[in-house]
């Protein structure tokens, strides 16, 4: 609350009970803050992994044979396979009336999980993507407590870019396939062109092919 107070230049507060109106306003727009910045990317810190049960109450989709339940925890579907690793893309599911139904099993689930949503957990939330949340938070009530369209403006600008770092951060400890560049094709004897791929791991903004010298 204190880095939003931050954002629309008031004073800070000493705890969540005093009697300003901005920890009222905060109050009412925390819970909608919180999903949507939950939902705006997927983050590998709120990222779970799974095989899904079969459902013992709902009736798969027409058209397909099998129903899943989603886990209590679940927020957002990242990705559906029939292999625990992932390995490759999987079409053959539908999500319909709260359930997951498929013509193949076993079926595995990667999602965004909702257990850090309380309260209690935003001290373990990585440093940027609370600073987002707090300019986020900042945004959706700066009408009510600062009545500035011009300040909006500003905090908009602000929050788009603080969205792309919390993003870039994130994004550091994912595996991703990457084509060496040309340095390190020369360096290992690979022919130009051949499409060899290596597991590297990439951060921030860097784009699949780069690495040339």
């Amino acid at each position: 609350y204190n880095q939003t107070l931050i954002h629309l230049g008031k004073a800070s507060i000493t705890a969540l009970t005093d009697d300003v109106e901005a920890v009222y306003v905060f109050g009412n727009a925390w819970t909608g803050v919180l999903m949507q910045a939950f939902n705006a990317g997927d983050w590998n810190v709120f990222k779970k992994s799974g095989q899904l049960s079969e459902s013992g109450t709902g009736t798969a989709a027409i058209g397909w044979s099998y129903v899943f339940d989603y886990p209590t925890d679940y927020l957002r579907t990242v990705a559906v396979s029939p292999y625990a690793g992932f390995e490759q893309p999987f079409y053959d599911y539908v999500d319909e009336g709260g359930f997951l139904s498929s013509n193949t099993k076993p079926i595995y689930l990667r999602y965004i999980s909702n257990t850090k949503m309380t309260d209690d957990s935003v001290a373990s939330w990585p440093e940027m993507f609370w600073r987002y949340v707090a300019m986020l938070l900042a945004y959706e009530t700066c009408d009510k407590l600062t009545n500035g369209a011009t300040k909006q403006a500003d905090l908009e600008n602000r929050l788009k870019k603080a969205l792309r770092d919390a993003k870039s951060v994130d994004a550091r400890n994912e595996n991703r396939p990457m084509s060496p560049g040309s340095w390190l094709r020369s360096r290992r004897g690979y022919g130009v062109g051949n499409g060899t791929s290596i597991g590297v791991t990439v951060g921030g903004d860097i784009q699949l092919g780069e690495g040339d010298v």
